[in-house]
């Protein structure tokens, strides 16, 4: 077993997190994760999320497990969004995430409710403002991430944060699938990984359409695109330079570089973007990121974390003794 100061806050048995993706994780999910050993989690934020849904995700998680768990926001969204932090918060997660920008404005409420503060970070201004803010682990999340992300790749991100916040738990996301990635952000200095693709083509991700779980299966990690399109149709406020990584499909093709005329178009289309009851991978987004060259079937979380932990673990023993210095 790998051991870590962020397995050693948590009680867990593995240093791994679940992402938590907004629209494609839920109780079954984070349940299913910490189930495994690890901490599981779930975006708060998502279409079509009225009140109450928060509550009920972690009824749901609480009814399998008394594991940890986290929940997840969108921290620009959430001035627009409060009482769905404010209902998370009620419930005492064991953490909060946040992503994307400044968490100093929520971090007092987060750890005066008793819940831990972890900050998903793409740039080294990033990770200092939630250092600032008290957060008590760092993500560093490196562009090859699915979903949104930022520009820097996952291992010269996470040497750099860990070099200027040696004192917090520094986990690493973007790009980790398989025990040899893992391994990889362990030596580097990762006190965990955070993984969001290998985990959407699992039973238990069941926010996520069937065909959305085989295009991520059939994926060998080099047919994603970063795109601004489906951001800008949806009017979501990211900060620049925060971009979105998905498959590439018929849509991003059409509008890439033409970010502004879509901008002056945006309502032409965003009931055509918008998923409904058919997932069609030609118009609607399939976030996923280069980690999809791992997943090579679709099997249950808990199988999924065995096999990298194990994977991991073996590499970690004996790849030191291979190496001869000379």
């Amino acid at each position: 077993m790998l051991g870590t100061r962020f397995t050693e806050m948590f009680g867990l048995e593995h240093p791994v997190m679940s992402a938590p993706m907004a629209g494609h994780s839920g109780a079954d999910l984070a349940a299913a994760v910490a189930t495994a050993g690890g901490l599981g989690s779930f975006g708060g934020m998502g279409p079509g999320r009225a009140p109450g849904w928060i509550t009920e995700q972690v009824a749901a998680i609480r009814a399998v497990t008394d594991r940890p768990f986290a929940i997840g926001f969108i921290t620009p969204f959430l001035p627009m969004a409060a009482p769905l932090l404010d209902e998370a918060l009620a419930q005492r997660p064991d953490a909060i995430c946040l992503s994307f920008s400044d968490p100093g404005p929520w971090a007092d409420k987060i750890h005066d409710a008793g819940a831990r503060l972890i900050c998903q970070v793409q740039d080294l201004d990033g990770a200092d403002l939630a250092a600032a803010a008290g957060a008590d682990v760092l993500i560093a999340q490196g562009t090859e991430a699915g979903g949104h992300t930022g520009t820097m790749s996952t291992l010269p991100l996470l040497s750099s944060v860990i070099a200027r916040h040696p004192d917090t738990p520094v986990l690493a996301a973007g790009g980790i699938g398989d025990g040899s990635t893992m391994a990889a952000a362990m030596v580097a200095g990762a006190e965990g990984v955070v993984m969001g693709t290998a985990l959407l083509a699992t039973p238990e991700a069941t926010d996520v359409p069937d065909r959305f779980k085989e295009l991520v299966v059939a994926s060998d990690g080099t047919d994603t695109v970063l795109t601004h399109a489906y951001d800008v149709v949806g009017g979501y406020p990211f900060p620049a330079p925060i971009s979105d990584r998905m498959r590439a499909n018929r849509f991003t093709a059409e509008w890439a570089g033409r970010e502004e005329e879509l901008r002056s178009r945006k309502d032409e289309f965003q009931a055509h973007v918008s998923l409904g009851e058919e997932f069609d991978p030609d118009v609607h987004a399939a976030r996923y990121g280069q980690a999809a060259a791992f997943v090579v079937q679709i099997q249950p979380a808990a199988a999924v974390i065995r096999s990298v932990v194990e994977q991991a673990e073996t590499i970690l023993h004996s790849r030191p003794h291979s190496l001869r210095a000379t």
